[in-house]
């Protein structure tokens, strides 16, 4: 067969030569079977997964059904990271025209980590209304409506999808509350202690609401404070009233710090439980205001404790001390694993507001969130500092962090695909009306 000018040319310059093969044909998408593709796009990175469901219907159920969804999140937990991007949740709050309004940041961890001096980019989202981070969990943040003190109700938000699920209100203040999957029944749940105001006093019911089609918010055995000799209004359980989630293979439970204990609610069982915080010298004087400053946190799969230790009390200087737990529940297994040295950014006279560990990455980088002043870097190897750039977000120096917040205001996350039980969003008034930004996030 006769080749043109440009055939030649291009044998020439790649020393092969074009075969013509007319029989051949492009295989068509349609004959590709389920389980192939179902492979192929498990190979595909959640934010392109996202994209990619709007390819065609098929692609979309595929993508969105639970089955693909889980085996992508296994994926990119356990085999995988990079399908993933690790990111943080941060709320601020301010007022605007008398009114508290919110918003909520996401950045990327690795992205602060690999280049702390070039400006992180920041997705931001405003509300008109005031939520606060209860804790997120295999890629789902869930909010809580702050906006007033009578009732509350959840609304569960996978930033990577824009899936949003709202619980029923309930009557009451929050007090302290968790979020958690309970591996038992494959489900997503909200745990939280509920103040009315009773005929004499205020009284407490502590209530579950497992997220999903036809849920509702359900009373189970109060929280055994005479077993710790706090009272309920104490301000330690306003310190750490969002229970920290830990989950494993064989137990998934909330955790808060009560007085020298780790109290924990196991959710698939719905049962309560405690072991002792690490045997060091912290103050367990309940009057010692530093001892309020702890801080329960995940740090390479084992939960971890932070609590400021004094080094000199008039000043209220700390020293920051963090501990993991090798083996969850075993008391024996608490392990010191860091000491920041004092220094000026780290250190307030507010008791409650602790230095919060939020990751730990291979070359020993522990990025924490500090309240009153932003995100910061802390080697562990040499014992130096650094303070990322954070492009657009007010993370550095923001007077909203020097205020108090109700509920956590910084957490780990990372992107998934994961709705509960396969749900679709329910919310047509919550999070469509923030203000998106222009900013693209970055997958670095």
């Amino acid at each position: 067969m006769p080749t043109d000018d440009n055939d030649a040319e291009t044998k020439a310059a790649t020393g092969t030569e074009l075969v013509s093969c007319p029989t051949a044909r492009t295989r068509q998408l349609s004959d590709v079977s389920d389980e192939i593709m179902m492979e192929i796009l498990l190979r595909f990175p959640v934010r392109t997964l996202a994209s990619l469901r709007s390819v065609c219907t098929s692609w979309r159920n595929l993508i969105s059904s639970p089955p693909f969804t889980c085996n992508h999140l296994r994926r990119s937990c356990l085999l995988d990271p990079t399908l993933t991007t690790l990111r943080i949740a941060y709320c601020t709050w301010a007022y605007r025209n008398d009114v508290r309004c919110g918003t909520i940041g996401l950045l990327s961890v690795h992205s602060i980590l690999d280049n702390p001096s070039e400006p992180t980019q920041v997705d931001c989202f405003r509300e008109q209304r005031y939520y606060g981070i209860i804790g997120s969990c295999n890629g789902l943040l869930c909010l809580v409506d702050e906006h007033a003190f009578k009732y509350m109700h959840a609304i569960l938000w996978n930033p990577c999808t824009g899936f949003t699920f709202e619980s029923p209100e309930i009557s009451g203040e929050v007090r302290f509350c968790g979020f958690g999957y309970d591996h038992l029944s494959d489900s997503y749940k909200i745990f939280a202690t509920i103040r009315t105001e009773g005929p004499s006093d205020f009284e407490f019911s502590t209530r579950i609401y497992t997220f999903g089609p036809t849920s509702s918010w359900r009373k189970i055995d109060d929280i055994p404070v005479a077993l710790f000799g706090v009272p309920i209004d104490n301000p330690s359980w306003a310190v750490n009233r969002e229970g920290e989630f830990f989950g494993s293979s064989i137990l998934c439970t909330l955790n808060w710090c009560v007085n020298h204990v780790v109290l924990y609610f196991d959710l698939g069982k719905e049962t309560y439980g405690h072991f002792p915080l690490p045997d060091s010298d912290i103050n367990l004087d309940r009057h010692y205001f530093p001892r309020l400053c702890t801080h329960l946190c995940v740090l390479r799969n084992c939960l971890s404790v932070c609590y400021g230790d004094k080094s000199t009390y008039g000043c209220f200087l700390y020293d920051w001390n963090v501990w993991q737990m090798k083996e969850y529940g075993d008391a024996q297994s608490w392990t010191k694993l860091a000491v920041i040295p004092v220094y000026e950014n780290f250190t307030y006279s507010d008791p409650c507001r602790c230095f919060q560990p939020l990751y730990i990455s291979e070359s020993d980088v522990l990025l924490a969130f500090c309240p009153f002043f932003g995100i910061v870097l802390c080697n562990l190897n040499d014992g130096s500092v650094d303070f990322p750039e954070i492009d657009n977000s007010g993370m550095g120096n923001h007077p909203a962090f020097s205020q108090c917040v109700g509920y956590r205001m910084a957490c780990i996350y990372h992107d998934s695909l994961v709705s509960p039980n396969g749900l679709r969003s329910n919310s047509s008034k919550m999070l469509l009306r923030f203000i998106k930004p222009k900013l693209k996030l970055i997958d670095s």
